[in-house]
């Protein structure tokens, strides 16, 4: 295809990812139409294809989508325990797919899917199923991984990370792992260049916001194979604020990423001033630019461009066999 030409996309699901990657795909996402979009909810689904001026055609469901209309890509941003069904279905049409994570909410299905994606590899000679850890293309953390491939601070040495939702309605125990302590999983493994080698997790008292028997919060503790120390907090309901944001301790100084990206180094008994902030509802606004910039990438590939960035299959395998030691 060449890159003139517009690419034709169907989107999966019109919830927050859905309608955040209708907006992204329609207006910061060059030379492509959102073409389609399916969602079962038929009001849900007309409120915002007429918010985000998309004329395409919709539809209740993924195959009836890819069987209507003439597409180029999908985006599946559908609840997660639609995605191995939904990947299985583009890998059976040879749809180019990009999918929220997780890869599948359970190992088994999750190793099925990356075998069929081998096969499609081999078949086509390039992915044709990416995966949407979008803090990779997070501009903050491409910097602090800069900051530590340049070496001058040093090895790291320890990580302390947080991630609180807001609100999760329904969300299971098991969810607080695949669902959003995912993003520590393989965030970490792409920001350091390692791979994890234990993980543990913690659990205490449950929030009175949490749903009735669900856990939560927890903390992830664990170590990577060149042995940096990790402590991660997940909580799926704070009811104080979308509030994200890590600290790296190295030999040499502190890297510090703050909730709305902003990245401070510690170092030469200096520290920088962190002015006060409000607080987001959720993560769509925090990582605006990374889901843009994943779009961009991603779309690229359709037009036959590789990407050593994108996660793939067997980066989605991965995060799931390290949830799968606590799970």
């Amino acid at each position: 295809m060449s890159e003139e030409s517009t690419l034709t996309i169907g989107v999966v699901g019109a919830g927050v990812m859905g309608s955040g990657h209708i907006e992204y795909l329609s207006t910061q996402t060059p030379g492509v139409i959102v073409a389609a979009v399916a969602e079962p909810d038929g009001s849900l689904r007309q409120e915002v294809m007429n918010r985000w001026g998309v004329e395409g055609q919709g539809f209740d469901t993924l195959e009836e989508m890819l069987d209507g209309a003439e597409l180029d890509g999908v985006v599946i941003a559908s609840p997660d325990r639609f995605h191995a069904e939904s990947i299985k279905l583009c890998l059976s049409r040879r749809m180019p797919a990009l999918c929220e994570k997780p890869l599948a909410q359970t190992r088994e299905d999750g190793e099925e899917l990356a075998v069929r994606a081998r096969e499609s590899l081999n078949d086509i000679g390039h992915p044709l199923i990416h995966l949407g850890f979008m803090r990779r293309f997070d501009p903050p953390l491409v910097e602090v991984k800069n900051i530590i491939e340049s070496g001058d601070l040093g090895d790291v040495l320890y990580v302390n990370a947080s991630t609180r939702n807001v609100s999760s309605p329904g969300i299971t125990s098991e969810e607080l792992l695949t669902n959003i302590a995912v993003h520590e999983i393989d965030t970490l493994r792409w920001l350091l260049s390692d791979e994890w080698s234990e993980l543990t997790v913690v659990a205490g008292r449950s929030s009175s916001a949490a749903p009735d028997g669900t856990q939560d919060p927890i903390v992830l503790t664990g170590t990577t194979a060149h042995g940096v120390m990790v402590v991660a907090d997940i909580f799926a309901n704070n009811s104080y604020g979308y509030d994200v944001r890590a600290e790296l301790t190295l030999e040499r100084g502190v890297i510090r990423v703050g909730n709305w990206g902003d990245v401070t180094v510690v170092k030469d008994y200096a520290r920088p001033a962190e002015p006060g902030f409000e607080l987001g509802e959720n993560w769509i606004s925090r990582f605006r630019q990374a889901y843009i910039n994943e779009l961009v990438e991603w779309t690229g590939t359709l037009r036959g461009k590789p990407s050593p960035n994108l996660a793939t299959i067997e980066d989605g395998l991965h995060a799931i066999r390290v949830l799968d030691w606590v799970l």
